[in-house]
């Protein structure tokens, strides 16, 4: 009886995969993945304390917009913050306000927003080549090294990321789809606007170029993607990003043309130095994939056969790195996403023999990155003390152990599926990716001023004053965890604190030597190399010199007993 069959048509039967129903298989895969991201990411909120430089800076701008009721300029210590747009800033005070101001509710949007990078990067490789390649590529994305480091940073990026892979989905699905494909391409640029509106042009240029590149490839993608530049997604996108931009320059004469030309250099690694950082982040999954890369690029790239699903990951790839390297851009989650998308379909193109040796090389790259942390920490920026190194080793020798274990379990496993070996090789980065959010916690006070606050909040009283020696960069935890304005020592005022009252928090030594007198509590805050300078000008001017404290490399002096 065909009475009742439906009938297909020719668009749904040849560029839609997902004509039948899904098996049961395939709704396991993505619960697993979900159910580890959430298990990684939300159950470390709580690890350790929030480090000085962007997580302080967010964190402690959430802080103040919780407490002020102003959620238009983020602010530290009361200084404007308007080098970046202001979502990210909304996303964790919305956070804080809900679960209460503290490090875990910080990190909770971040992990919220990698946990969906994680069912993007499923559901994109799921209608690019079906859900086994899409367990394949989530599993990659999450079980990255850089997801583990950067995916918790309360930051910007996880969020970015989050909007940026939402904008590639409705792409693929207005490429395949004709039915509702203006529908999908609205979703596009309301992805990109809140990305905008995250960390301003960048994920828009990445966005844009990687559909420039689509269309130049395929001639189906130029006609497909016309309704993409229709006046009501761009009125949508000038509509949805506008009114802050606006209400800034209203406020900050001159925000426009100083957040366009803003210079990240000073912060940025050298080139060379943040290419081969993004390699590291893609670890293990790199390894696995590049002996294919080297000796069967022609199997893996197939330039004979050039398909949609197949340019895509790459065009991603290459148009993010690109924008990555030009923009000084040290942690783009985005970036990492589109690499598990290639990985994935380059490791399922991949022969046995060089699967195995992949696997090699990634169990090589892990202990000789262990034998560094366990050996020579101070390689990798870690702190020297003797103390946090005995510390770190132990976690060293598991990550060890988890590397031999699972690479053991891989090569038996050659022969079989390869979406089994590969979930075997990758395993490895879960206990050892814990060890790497254990180990930063464990280093958090050469990187915080945490514990400096928790020792100075039940001594300050009414008339008890901070006094940094530092940007406001450096000491941005202050601005979460001190109950407290703060002042600073040595430093110029932000360029848009224009007003008298801004500018008072800023001292000379002259000033501060004066005060230091008195009778009122004063803390000053400084790095350890700083020592021998203060207090040399405070012996020799007023003869009251007291090193209160040490927090990992910070020292606190002040002028009472």
């Amino acid at each position: 009886m065909v009475a009742g069959a439906r009938t297909f048509s020719l668009e749904e039967t040849f560029l839609s995969p997902q004509i039948l129903n899904p098996p049961p298989t395939r709704h396991a895969l993505l619960a697993f993945l979900l159910a580890l991201a959430a298990l990684l990411h939300i159950g470390t909120t709580a690890w350790g304390d929030l480090f000085d430089g962007v997580e302080g800076q967010f964190a402690g701008a959430a802080r103040e917009m919780v407490i002020s009721g102003n959620w238009l300029v983020p602010t530290n210590d009361g200084a404007p913050v308007l080098d970046t747009p202001p979502l990210a800033y909304w996303a964790v005070t919305l956070s804080c306000k809900a679960f209460g101001i503290s490090a875990a509710a910080a990190r909770l949007p971040n992990a919220l927003a990698t946990i969906g990078t994680v069912a993007l990067t499923f559901l994109i490789a799921e209608r690019l080549a079906g859900y086994w390649r899409g367990f394949a590529a989530g599993l990659i994305y999450l079980c990255s090294t850089g997801v583990f480091l950067v995916g918790r940073m309360v930051a910007r990026d996880a969020i970015c990321g989050l909007f940026v892979c939402a904008s590639i989905y409705c792409v693929v699905r207005g490429y395949q789809h004709q039915k509702f494909r203006r529908l999908w391409f609205a979703g596009f640029w309301f992805g990109v606007a809140l990305a905008f509106l995250t960390k301003g042009a960048a994920p828009l240029l990445v966005l844009a170029g990687t559909v420039i590149c689509l269309t130049i490839l395929f001639r189906e993608a130029r006609l497909r993607f016309r309704p993409l530049l229709h006046w009501t997604n761009l009125l949508l996108l000038v509509l949805i990003v506008a009114p802050w931009f606006a209400f800034m320059e209203s406020q900050f004469p001159g925000f426009l043309s100083r957040f366009a030309t803003r210079a990240d250099a000073a912060l940025a690694l050298p080139r060379w130095e943040l290419f081969l950082l993004h390699l590291a982040r893609w670890f293990p999954a790199i390894f696995l994939v590049l002996p294919g890369l080297l000796f069967a690029p022609r199997k893996i790239l197939r330039p004979d056969e050039v398909t949609f699903a197949d340019r895509l990951p790459i065009c991603w790839l290459m148009v993010t790195l690109g924008i990555a390297l030009i923009f000084g851009d040290e942690a783009s989650t985005a970036l990492l996403c589109a690499f598990a998308l290639f990985a994935a379909c380059a490791w399922e193109r991949t022969s046995r023999p060089l699967r195995a040796v992949g696997i090699g090389l990634s169990l090589a790259a892990g202990l000789a990155a262990a034998g560094v942390i366990y050996f020579r920490p101070a390689i990798l920026g870690m702190p020297t003390d003797a103390e946090i190194a005995l510390s770190l080793r132990p976690l060293a020798q598991f990550v060890i152990v988890s590397f031999l274990i699972f690479a053991v379990g891989a090569f038996f496993a050659i022969r079989q599926r390869g979406e089994i070996t590969l979930v075997l090789a990758l395993a490895a980065m879960v206990p050892a990716g814990c060890c790497l959010v254990e180990g930063r916690a464990r280093v958090a006070s050469f990187f915080s001023l945490a514990d400096a606050a928790k020792y100075l909040n039940p001594r300050l009283g009414r008339s008890g004053e901070v006094i940094f020696e530092g940007s406001l960069r450096d000491g941005s935890s202050l601005s979460f965890y001190l109950e407290k304005k703060f002042f600073f020592v040595g430093q110029p005022p932000g360029f848009f604190e224009r007003d008298d009252t801004a500018r008072r928090k800023y001292l000379d030594e002259h000033f501060l030597l004066d005060a230091w007198d008195r009778s009122d509590p004063l803390y000053l805050i400084i790095d350890e190399k700083r020592v021998a300078h203060w207090r040399q000008l405070i012996t020799d001017r007023v003869h009251i010199y007291h090193q209160v404290t040490t927090c990992g490399s910070r020292v606190i002096l002040s002028n009472q007993l």
